[in-house]
């Protein structure tokens, strides 16, 4: 993570609660990256990542084995003489094939391992978005639970008014209606809180885990894009490995030269043998081979030149999408700071003193709900929003790590 970013997201305390220490996030996080080890599919990837670290090891070998032969000449009845020749040949590595299809191996493990760790930041992208949705359903079911008993008690008392003659049957039936609507959304919320746990399971995590309170003015994440940023490694080294394919295209086509020695005796005189072949390249001159390396420098610089398109267009739409949020959140926090502390009390002190009919009084009722489910669902949108924009950059897992080792 750049330094400025991790400077403003310190300053901001993004990471801790209000008024309590940041003990609680060190250990959600460490409860992340975890749950983010036992993933199947990490695990799956780390497989993929050490297979592409053997292949280092393969290319690193070396490429000709010597060769031991023996001939014998004269073998028969009718020979006067046997004759024996004991040869020993080794092809030299002369073009330095061998170097050339490390570094490509090299180049090929470092985009395996940076594809890996991008990875790793959408797989925990996808595993706090879920626990932030799974508190968004956590509080909605609250809201819900406390509207269904605040109508259930309000249904219990317009009993006794009806009964007192100070509230029309009317009302009490519209009340009665209202009681089984707000049910009806209650069993909604829990069906969503029961959805947004199984997804929490999904991606890895422990639902019964308590996400600590995010900072209501998250610093918004950098839009710049550089070959340097690590959503961008592995196709930058994608480029890097298909430039040193063509080096090795080149190196192939290069003929290496074979030194033989031998020892040749008819049992009376002996003689030694030395020797020097070259392949001659010319049914086959490897110009196929070049060509489509060339080619596939194109493609990767091309691909490259997508993927970094495609992630400056995505991360100016989510910046787009924070500030949007973010400013809207921030005015309905301004706009309730009073007023939803009191409209509560103030709303049943005039139903109950006749001064609010009871259909205003339900339609008030609702408006206060679908309010504070409004400033919910904004806070985890602008939450959400943020987790997306540093795991698209690639430096959700290292801000995590960050976060895990602040004591």
């Amino acid at each position: 993570m750049h330094t400025t970013i991790r400077t403003a997201l310190m300053a901001v305390g993004l990471c801790t609660v209000q008024g309590v220490q940041a003990t609680p996030w060190s250990e959600f996080a460490q409860q992340a990256l975890d749950s983010l080890e036992a993933l199947p599919e990490i695990q799956a990837q780390q497989a993929e990542l050490e297979l592409s670290g053997l292949a280092v090891d393969t290319a690193d070998q070396a490429l000709y084995n010597p060769d031991l032969s023996l001939d014998v000449e004269g073998i028969g009845a009718s020979a006067a003489k046997e004759e024996f020749t004991l040869g020993l040949s080794q092809t030299l590595d002369w073009s330095d094939k061998r170097g050339y299809r490390t570094r490509m191996a090299q180049l090929t493990e470092l985009q395996a391992q940076a594809q890996y760790h991008q990875g790793r930041n959408l797989a925990l992208a996808r595993l706090l978005t879920g626990w932030i949705n799974l508190n968004q359903a956590q509080t909605l079911t609250r809201y819900a639970t406390e509207q269904k008993q605040r109508t259930q008690s309000m249904l219990t008392l317009a009993e006794r008014m009806v009964q007192v003659g100070e509230l029309a049957p009317l009302d009490r039936q519209l009340i009665t209606l209202e009681l089984a609507r707000v049910t009806g959304d209650h069993a909604d919320a829990l069906q969503a809180l029961a959805q947004a746990k199984a997804q929490v399971r999904l991606s890895g995590g422990n639902p019964k885990l308590t996400l600590p309170a995010w900072s209501a003015g998250l610093t918004l994440p950098s839009t710049e894009v550089t070959p340097q940023l690590p959503a961008l490694k592995g196709a930058y080294q994608q480029v890097l490995a298909a430039r040193a394919g063509l080096d090795l295209a080149r190196t192939e086509g290069m003929a290496d030269p074979t030194l033989s020695i031998g020892a040749k005796t008819d049992g009376d005189d002996s003689s030694l043998q030395l020797g020097v072949s070259v392949p001659l390249n010319v049914r086959n001159r490897y110009q196929g081979e070049i060509a489509q390396a060339s080619q596939a420098i194109v493609v990767a610089e091309t691909q490259f030149l997508n993927d970094s398109r495609t992630l400056e267009i995505t991360l100016a739409s989510l910046a787009e999408r924070y500030q949007a949020v973010a400013q809207g959140y921030l005015s309905w926090q301004q706009l309730t700071r009073d007023s939803l502390k009191s409209s509560q009390t103030l709303m049943q002190a005039l139903w109950r003193g006749g001064e609010m009919p009871t259909g205003q009084y339900l339609q008030s009722q609702q408006q206060l709900t679908d309010t504070l489910a409004t400033g919910a669902e904004l806070a985890a949108e602008q939450s959400a929003l943020w987790i997306e924009m540093m795991a698209q950059r690639g430096e959700l897992e290292t801000w995590l790590i960050d976060q895990a080792q602040t004591h």
